[in-house]
């Protein structure tokens, strides 16, 4: 053995440590930097002396000024003079050494587990101010002190005997008649960004377990409390509770789990949190796992908690921010493995969930239904479509806040559906001529088809019309022109008008005729102030759009006139070919206002057939009534009781296209209202 030496007994030199005064940065500025980490610390120290509320005051929802003050206050046992020196000034001192693992019952309440260990907590206000004030009573005494950051870090060292002496403020020493509990007071504020009052609330839950009816933390006279949000799954599945289990090592912990119905925004509440003793000692994680594509996916959704008292229970494994715990020791190593393990577990089963609640949303049992009508080898394709899109865990909502799967599932019965189109021409080239049945089963299958068909495009067409009037309502500029809109979609006029071209040969011969040269400027140089449409054989319209509020009158009427006119004598008076031959040709001109005066020459031209004037109003409502109607003459078609076309009355309520009767009978009342109305007068 060997055999210990003193420097009496050598006469070597004797060494000796002292504490820089820098080292108090690292414990109380690094350590604990933001308010939440700082503050919790603070509360934690409360609640190792025995008190049953905190109060909190401190400025939120605005930049915080260094004059600022946060105060904590507590109602606990207080400390006296001498604990103050030999307890709370005593930096490092592991208060669970010498002395119980739990605190003495006091005041009505049971003993706690002591959550303190390393003596460093009462630094923590540094992390955020420069000058920590306390005062505190017991035995109806004050003790009433401060700390300076400043003085305290300037100073080379402290372990000699006359060590850092506190500033002693007033009412130091002097008794008093009130309850015994702690004030610390933080001034002197390094911190300046807004304190978000929720967020800070929701961190500082996120860090204490111990928030419950005998220890109540109050932030600006509001009761902080632990509330999970919302989940869509659950392990164990009633909120509060914790499932235990054992790892295997003599140790147990208790934990929970939760998925969010969408991905969790804050990245400090996703993962696990693990506590000891009611205390955060790690924050949010997942174990160390890095999942495949779709398990990294599931993390965004995922939240927990693991309580793990063992891990500060003979060796100290939790990091002095208690922010990490040294997982490589042989102690932690259990509870790390048991985390991969469980997450990779609670991931598999929620891509499971997911597949199973997506199949369960209305639109999709909807399509599920119409698919029951298709042949055995459509359903089949489609249902394997379905179940492989409801198992893509990415597909949530879009940016307009629609299922994204609920469209892949409508976009795939629609694609497979048109298949229909094909199969039902294959089955009549191989039909023979009197088999009348397949002939008529065909047919039968022919309306339901064109009728989906047709509603989805009238639906679109419905909803391109209703955007194009909310355009002129809202006087948006002609970018692109109005003008460019109706000729290249000629069913914004009229749903007959869809086979109508663009017949720019027409365009030519009136331009010629009347040499016209085109308006504008740039690239606008090549606009005309019309444009014809036709279908090369049947009929021609010259179409004349004015901007919504442009005022016409004489001189367009007449204009429009001459053009019609010239365009009849040139196409079925002077044409020779019978190909060339128009039977009809006629003006439209779209435009909100006529002159006053002039509205008769513009009856006229009317009345003689050769031009309507329709307002855009007018326009509009008319062309998406006649949709609705065009669309209800192809539905009266197909068997009513077939489930595609139940569906499609439902799309019809959802998307507010009320059917014919419902028009007929708004129409009726509309009537009756009327009568009424004048029956008063």
């Amino acid at each position: 053995m060997a055999r210990k030496r003193t420097t009496k007994q050598t006469g070597q030199r004797q060494y000796k440590m002292t504490v820089a005064g820098q080292l108090f940065k690292h414990l109380g500025l690094q350590m604990y930097s933001g308010a939440v980490p700082a503050i919790s610390e603070l509360i934690s120290n409360a609640y190792d002396a025995m008190a049953k509320n905190v109060w909190i005051t401190l400025p939120t929802g605005r930049p915080i000024q260094q004059t600022d003050e946060i105060i904590v206050k507590d109602d606990g046992h207080g400390m006296s003079f001498e604990e103050c020196n030999s307890h709370y000034l005593s930096v490092g001192r592991n208060r669970r050494s010498g002395e119980s693992e739990w605190t003495k019952a006091y005041n009505g309440l049971k003993p706690r587990k002591v959550q303190g260990r390393k003596g460093i907590g009462k630094l923590a206000g540094f992390g955020i101010a420069e000058r920590i004030d306390i005062r505190t009573l017991k035995d109806k005494q004050v003790a009433h002190f401060a700390l300076d950051f400043i003085a305290l870090t300037k100073s080379p060292n402290f372990a000699d005997e006359q060590g850092y002496e506190p500033e002693t403020l007033s009412g130091d020493g002097t008794r008093t008649g009130g309850k015994p509990g702690t004030t610390v007071g933080l001034t002197q504020l390094k911190i300046s960004r807004a304190i978000d009052e929720e967020e800070f609330k929701r961190g500082l839950a996120r860090r204490l377990l111990i928030l419950d009816k005998n220890f109540t933390v109050h932030l600006n006279e509001k009761v902080i409390s632990r509330q999970e949000i919302p989940f869509q799954f659950r392990v164990p599945n009633k909120p509060g509770t914790w499932e235990t289990t054992d790892l295997g090592n003599g140790q147990q912990i208790q934990w929970w789990a939760g998925f969010c119905k969408e991905t969790i925004p804050d990245e400090e509440q996703r993962g696990f949190v693990v506590y000891v003793r009611g205390k955060l000692a790690q924050t949010p994680w997942f174990f160390d796992l890095s999942g495949g594509v779709w398990g990294q996916h599931g993390m965004q959704y995922l939240t927990g908690e693991v309580k793990a008292d063992f891990l500060d229970e003979s060796v100290d494994l939790i990091a002095t921010d208690r922010g990490t715990i040294r997982w490589e020791d042989p102690t932690a190593v259990p509870l790390r493995d048991w985390g991969r393990k469980k997450i990779r577990e609670l991931l598999e089963s929620w891509t499971d969930k997911r597949r199973e609640a997506k199949a369960k949303s209305p639109k999709i049992v909807q399509y599920l239904e119409l698919a029951e009508k298709l042949p055995e080898k459509e359903r089949k394709i489609f249902q394997a479509v379905v179940d492989r899109i409801c198992a893509i865990p990415q597909l949530d909502k879009d940016k307009e806040g629609k299922d994204i799967a609920d469209e892949l599932v409508e976009f795939a019965y629609n694609a497979l559906t048109n298949r229909s189109f094909l199969d039902a021409i294959r089955r009549l080239n191989t039909a023979s001529t009197d088999d009348v049945a397949q002939f008529s089963e065909v047919l039968s299958e022919w309306d339901i088809i064109e009728a989906v068909n047709t509603a989805h495009l009238v639906k679109g067409r419905v909803e391109i019309i209703r955007k194009f009037a909310q355009m002129i309502k809202d006087k948006v500029p002609e970018k692109p022109n109005m003008q460019d809109y109706v000729r290249d979609h000629p069913w914004l006029i009229d749903p007959k008008w869809t086979m109508l071209v663009h017949e720019q040969s027409l365009d030519g011969l009136i331009r010629d005729k009347f040499k016209i040269q085109p308006s504008g400027k740039g690239e606008g140089a090549r606009r005309l102030d019309f444009f014809c449409l036709g279908d090369l054989y049947q009929t021609a319209h010259v179409v004349e759009v004015k901007r919504p509020g442009d005022l016409v009158g004489r001189k367009e009427f007449d204009q429009l006139r001459d053009y019609v006119l010239f365009l009849r004598r040139k196409l079925q008076e002077e044409s020779t070919d019978p190909a060339h031959k128009r039977a009809l040709v006629k003006g439209l001109l779209i435009a909100d206002r006529v002159r006053q005066g002039d509205e008769g020459h513009g009856k006229a031209g009317q009345d003689a057939g050769v031009f309507d004037i329709r307002t855009w109003g007018n326009l509009l409502t008319t062309t998406e009534a006649m949709h609705k109607e065009f669309l209800d003459v192809v539905k009266m078609r197909a068997p009513s009781d077939d489930p595609r076309m139940k569906g499609l009355s439902a799309d019809d309520a959802a998307t507010d296209l009320p059917s014919t009767s419902d028009r007929k009978r708004k129409a009726s009342k509309k009537v009756t209202r009327k009568k009424k109305a004048m029956m008063k007068k």
